[in-house]
């Protein structure tokens, strides 16, 4: 008789907190774990600890974009998931996430330096590297953004015209370059 009546309480303390969790709109939870990540300061902890973190935060941004794929914070979470995704050092993920923003969020605010990070991932983190995407991604950018920074354009262009090259074997060839330059020495 004990036993049944300390499961009875068990189950009853699980179903209320499950139902908490439910009461608790996923909007402000997401404000909760932005709330952690400023007082958190984002580098300090166990990389494991960091990591479980950011799988957390992932899934709520994730149940957002689920239960209102049209709410005006939607291209945000998106991008925040893309970004948890790259820092986590998983390319795959963060490339299909910053992905779908740019095909169902086509206005998005943040849409330069999303194309950006896309180039760069399939440029340097994405194996076996994808110089297709590397340049349809950069062309994208100079064509959608051409008012951006004049050395971000330069550099977009110049790395254009390097493709070829892997992203290490594009940044030996400028050391080399500048090492045979004069007016740097």
């Amino acid at each position: 008789m004990k036993k049944s009546g300390l499961f009875v309480i068990v189950a009853l303390v699980v179903a209320a907190c499950g139902g908490n969790k439910n009461e608790v709109s996923v909007h402000t939870r997401i404000e909760q774990y932005e709330d952690s990540i400023r007082q958190w300061g984002g580098g300090q902890g166990f990389r494991q600890d960091r990591m479980d973190f950011a799988d957390r935060y992932i899934t709520v941004l994730l149940e957002a974009y689920e239960e209102d794929p049209e709410n005006p914070k939607t291209p945000e979470y998106l991008d925040r998931v893309h970004m948890w995704y790259a820092t986590k050092g998983d390319a795959k993920n963060a490339v299909k996430w910053a992905s779908l923003l740019l095909e169902k969020y086509p206005g998005y605010e943040n849409r330069e330096m999303l194309l950006e990070s896309l180039a760069v991932m399939y440029d340097s983190e994405i194996t076996p590297r994808d110089s297709v995407k590397v340049r349809e991604y950069y062309t994208q950018l100079l064509k959608e953004f051409p008012e951006m920074d004049k050395e971000n354009k330069e550099a977009i262009k110049e790395r254009l015209k390097y493709n070829h090259l892997t992203l290490d074997e594009y940044i030996m060839k400028q050391v080399m370059e500048q090492s045979e330059d004069p007016a740097v020495q």
